[in-house]
């Protein structure tokens, strides 16, 4: 499907007088002169049935095309070589904001053009969410509308891979069985050009595998003809089929529990407990030159069985960060850490050591009821949409305020977008002063529990420096080994170490979780102290700063360039098959595993924020009253501490707001920044004139 180009006509006319060209460049009064004249009227067509209307529509003037339809142009004149009405034209520009003006106008979404091509069919083709919804929520369009050669705008978002442009369609009840002149179904169309996200999403929502076209073509055939068969294998691998396109049998009768989100939840999250036990005890009580490897074996085979339960999930549980394994970990180290300081440390060191062991109770508790209550709050959801109606009435009051936008409107929630709010691609809905998607959690981290994460960090990274000074304490009580042989550690830290080796093992595994919690207490506190989530502080550096890249580029490829090795990075972002909301599809990057690693332990986060090339300047973010204000909204929001909240409800310059509902800048706040960059301005004209 070609874009239909479009090339005015060749004048003698002088420009004052050529309203065509005046059309064109949008030249409001001169065309308004020609009319009231009478030298032209406003549905004037010239010899190819152009109106001035098209080329307005085309050029966006929208001004223009209000004053030509008042004064009576044709909003559904057909002209041009493609016989296409001026929607057809502005819609192939993407200038939605005309395009609603015509419709409004009386515009027939379901007028064809001379190839068959419906406003739904031209939308399709650049892939724009906006445009695309206007046109869907028209009440007289057909979503299965054809064009001459039966294609939908499902076959041609298929086609075109826009996985993006699948889903919002499918969402819209388009059809997934329907075929064109030769039977080809859209996830036969899929396959011509090989877009496993496309076809992920036509498989979930029922495409029939084995669907036959008038030559006896199955989706297997011509993913073979096009040499798609890699892309067709992988969306059925994650869809649960084999290769054959038939259903994955499970291995024992009685087992189809295993396919369930509730069972692979709670498998993955209890999963690490007996897995860190076992690799405990291996490097315990055996020599360490052959406990390092063995436990390391261990842990992948472990890691291996995970990855074949993963075979059964659905398509977006297929990888271990996309499941709560993370948050089973830091949960089952908090258990056997609690477990042996009961059994073991306390009885050796209360006597001693009561008030250490007091504060160690006291953050251990703590810790683990804001990590269960940053497990399981709602993090603060934007409220959904009842009905299509509502949807409608939100686009129509955006499209007024000339914010139909990315920043404004979430193409898959369908709702208008609060300020600081963020859709998230894991939890699949738009969240209120999201901070980020933390996997140690699973969870997202927003208005709701941020306050209650920010306290798990902190009452964990206490309570680890209080269990690994008991345990010293713990270790140096015991009497040492009859026995000292040791090959690699001095006698006096080896016969500590034999006192009791699991508990060394806890304690340098305890040690080891100081890595990532130090880096996110730091960027939590510094991004408080700013008024400032994670995900405002890191737009623009999506990609990792260059220290961060020049890390990864020195481990993987020994140079400290960062274009020394290829590397991209996208984090745990959403799904590749996912738009931004801007309309367009998303390109699919390739994550290494350090880049994964590098993401999960919030390196990217913590070397951007330690640089200072994260965030805004202090004047460009409104939310801002200085540290000290901002550290009062942040601990004295009147929300409980040990207990759910007013959803979205936080506190913002003293008062309190809703997160969910806040789609402009509080007046008061919009008056002081409004004053305080006035005074900026000033002080800058002042320095620029002493400087000359």
């Amino acid at each position: 499907m070609e874009s239909h180009n479009h090339e005015d006509p060749e004048s003698k006319l002088p420009l004052h007088e050529d309203i065509m060209q005046l059309a064109r460049l949008g030249e409001l009064r001169p065309i308004q002169k020609l009319l009231d004249e009478g030298k032209y009227t406003a549905d004037y067509k010239d010899a190819e049935n152009i109106t001035p209307l098209h080329w307005a529509a085309i050029n966006n003037h929208l001004a223009l095309c209000r004053f030509l339809l008042e004064q009576g142009a044709d909003v559904n004149a057909l002209g041009g070589i493609n016989q296409a009405t001026p929607a057809h034209w502005a819609v192939q520009k993407c200038n939605y904001y005309l395009v609603n003006l015509l419709l409004e106008q009386g515009a027939d979404p379901n007028v064809a053009d001379a190839d068959g091509y419906k406003l739904i069919h031209l939308a399709t083709f650049d892939g724009n969410a906006f445009m695309l919804l206007l046109i869907l929520l028209h009440p007289s369009v057909a979503i299965d509308e054809r064009d001459a050669q039966g294609h939908t705008a499902l076959m041609w978002a298929a086609y075109n891979r826009l996985p993006a442009i699948v889903d919002l369609l499918l969402r819209f009840g388009a059809s997934i069985s329907v075929t064109d002149e030769t039977g080809f179904q859209p996830l036969h169309w899929a396959l011509v050009r090989g877009s496993p996200p496309c076809v992920l999403k036509l498989l979930a929502n029922g495409a029939d595998r084995f669907a036959v076209t008038s030559t006896d073509k199955t989706p297997a055939t011509v993913a073979e003809e096009m040499k798609t068969t890699q892309a067709w294998h992988r969306a059925l691998t994650e869809s649960g089929f084999n290769d054959d396109a038939t259903v994955k049998q499970l291995p024992l009768p009685y087992m189809s529990f295993i396919k369930t989100r509730a069972f692979l939840n709670n498998f993955f999250f209890l999963c690490p407990f007996p897995v860190l036990l076992l690799v405990f005890m291996i490097l315990s009580k055996m020599v360490i030159y052959a406990a390092v490897p063995i436990a390391f074996f261990c842990a992948y085979c472990l890691q291996l069985a995970a990855q074949q339960v993963l075979r059964w999930a659905p398509s977006d549980m297929k990888h271990l960060q996309k499941t709560p394994y993370l948050a089973g970990v830091f949960a089952a180290s908090l258990f056997w850490v609690a477990l042996h300081w009961v059994q073991y440390i306390l009885p050796a060191t209360f006597a001693a050591n009561r008030l250490m062991n007091i504060f160690f109770a006291i953050f251990a508790a703590l810790c683990g009821y804001f990590y269960t209550f940053s497990v399981l709050q709602d993090p603060g959801y934007v409220p959904r949409l009842g009905s299509r109606s509502q949807q409608v009435e939100v686009i129509d009051e955006l499209l007024k305020l000339w914010k139909f936008d990315n920043e404004n409107f979430c193409t898959t929630c369908l709702l208008r977008r609060p300020l600081r709010s963020k859709h998230c691609g894991q939890c699949h809905r738009c969240v209120a002063k999201h901070d980020h998607h933390c996997p140690w959690v699973h969870n997202c981290v927003g208005a709701n529990n941020h306050r209650q994460f920010y306290l798990y960090i902190s009452s964990g990274l206490i309570g680890i420096l209080l269990f690994v000074r008991l345990t010293i304490t713990y270790l140096q009580g015991l009497p040492p080994p009859a026995n000292i042989e040791c090959n690699l550690l001095s006698e006096e830290l080896c016969s500590l170490v034999l006192r009791d080796p699991f508990m060394v093992v806890l304690g340098i595994w305890c040690t080891i979780q100081l890595t990532w919690m130090v880096m996110l207490f730091v960027v939590q506190s510094v991004q408080i102290a700013r008024a400032m989530t994670t995900y405002e502080s890191m737009r623009g550096h999506l990609h990792g700063s260059p220290v961060s890249q020049a890390i990864t580029s020195a481990i993987t490829a020994g140079t400290i360039s960062a274009s020394g090795a290829s590397l991209t990075t996208t984090g745990m972002g959403p799904d590749p098959a996912v738009s931004d909301g801007s309309g367009g599809h998303t390109r699919r990057h390739k994550v290494g595993c350090l880049a994964q690693w590098k993401k999960l332990l919030g390196l990217d986060t913590f070397i951007a924020t330690a640089t200072g090339r994260s965030g805004r300047r202090k004047r460009g973010n409104p939310f801002s009253r200085g540290i000290i204000t901002n550290c009062k909204d942040f601990w004295f929001d009147p929300a409980p501490y040990f207990g759910r909240r007013e959803t979205g409800s936080a506190l913002l310059d003293g008062e309190v707001i809703d997160y969910t509902r806040m789609y402009e800048t509080p007046t008061k706040m919009r008056t002081r920044r409004s004053r305080r960059d006035q005074e900026d301005r000033i002080y800058q004209s002042v320095g620029t004139e002493d400087a000359v």
